[in-house]
């Protein structure tokens, strides 16, 4: 019962019993009000003067703890997703700067495709100045 000596103490204030509550981490939330209620019963203390719909605690408490751990849950999932979309924005700027290097290739090398590599770097070059992520520095070897 590690709760006990603090709900002793707040049994009989609501609001300072709530606040209390309601500022320990919300998966102790549940546990809390499991033992508060196994306190009340053993003391005998009246409970449904202090909490209407007493006879459906356990089954409040039981949806409020499925809440709080599907929140928890959804909250790694969105951790996990965001992870995996870094990894993949990585991916895709390895792929854009082997492109990049291609082109600037063919351009330097001057391979068969050249013309239509300069003329492919020019847009590649204006898509990123519109999308406000153009570094000079990136194609240096043509510019």
């Amino acid at each position: 019962m590690k709760y006990r000596e603090k709900l002793l103490e707040l049994i009989f204030d609501d609001n300072a019993l709530i606040e209390y509550i309601e500022a320990q981490p919300l998966l102790d939330q549940a546990d809390i009000m499991r033992e508060f209620k196994e306190l009340a019963n053993k003391n005998s203390v009246n409970i449904n003067e202090i909490l209407e719909d007493f006879d459906q605690f356990d089954k409040r408490i039981d949806l409020f703890e499925d809440a709080i751990l599907d929140e928890k849950l959804a909250e790694a999932n969105l951790i996990m997703a965001q992870e995996e979309l870094d990894k993949k924005m990585l991916e895709m700027d390895e792929v854009v700067a082997g492109v990049r290097g291609y082109v600037m290739d063919c351009i330097v090398n001057n391979e068969e495709n050249a013309e239509a590599m300069k003329e492919l770097a020019e847009k590649l070059m204006q898509s990123e100045k519109d999308d406000g992520i153009f570094d000079p520095t990136n194609w240096s070897r043509i510019l």
